[in-house]
C-alpha cells in the first residue's frame, strides 16, 4: 500500500510539472509575481476610475440639488379661514388640527418659544416629530401669517 501511495504522488508531481511547463510556454518566462503585479495594477486602475466616476456623479447630483429649493413648492402658507396660525395658536388650538396630538402640539409651542416665530410652514421640519410626510399632511391646515401679511 505504501508503494502505491508513493507511486500516486510521483504521478501527480509529474502532471504538475507538465502543467507548469505548459503554462510557462503560454505566458512566456514571466514569473507569477510579475503577472500578479500587472493584474493588481490593472485592478487598481479600474477601482480608481470607478471611484472618480462615482465622485463625479455625486458632485453633479449635489450641485443640481443645491439649485433646487429644499422646500416643496406645493405648500401654501397664507392664512385663510379654517387654517391655524402656528405662530399664534395655543397648544389646545394646535391639538384641534387633524394629525397633531398633545405631544406634537407641545413640541411646536416649545420650539416657537425657543427659536422665535416660524417664517414658513416648512420650518416645522425642525420640530421633533414632524417629518416631510407629516408636514405634507399638516400643511393644508396650517399657516404662518395673516392673509394680509407676507409669507
Amino acid at each position: 500500500m505504501r508503494r502505491s501511495t508513493a507511486n500516486a504522488w510521483n504521478v501527480m508531481a509529474a502532471r504538475l510539472r507538465r502543467r507548469t511547463s505548459q503554462i510557462r510556454s503560454l505566458i512566456g518566462e514571466r514569473s507569477w509575481w510579475e503577472l500578479g503585479e500587472k493584474v493588481m495594477k490593472g485592478i487598481g486602475a479600474l477601482l480608481l476610475l470607478l471611484a472618480l466616476v462615482l465622485a463625479a456623479s455625486r458632485f453633479r447630483s449635489w450641485r443640481e440639488g443645491r439649485a433646487i429649493s429644499p422646500y416643496p413648492a406645493t405648500i401654501e402658507a397664507r392664512c385663510t379661514p379654517g387654517k391655524v396660525n402656528v405662530n399664534r395658536a395655543t397648544r389646545e388650538e394646535l391639538e384641534a388640527v387633524p394629525g397633531i396630538g398633545p405631544v406634537l402640539a407641545q413640541e411646536i409651542v416649545r420650539s416657537r418659544e425657543r427659536h422665535g416665530p416660524f417664517r414658513r410652514v416648512e420650518e416645522l421640519l425642525i420640530v421633533r416629530g414632524v417629518s416631510m410626510r407629516k408636514l405634507r399632511a399638516l400643511s393644508p391646515f396650517l399657516c404662518t401669517e395673516d392673509s394680509e401679511g407676507a409669507n
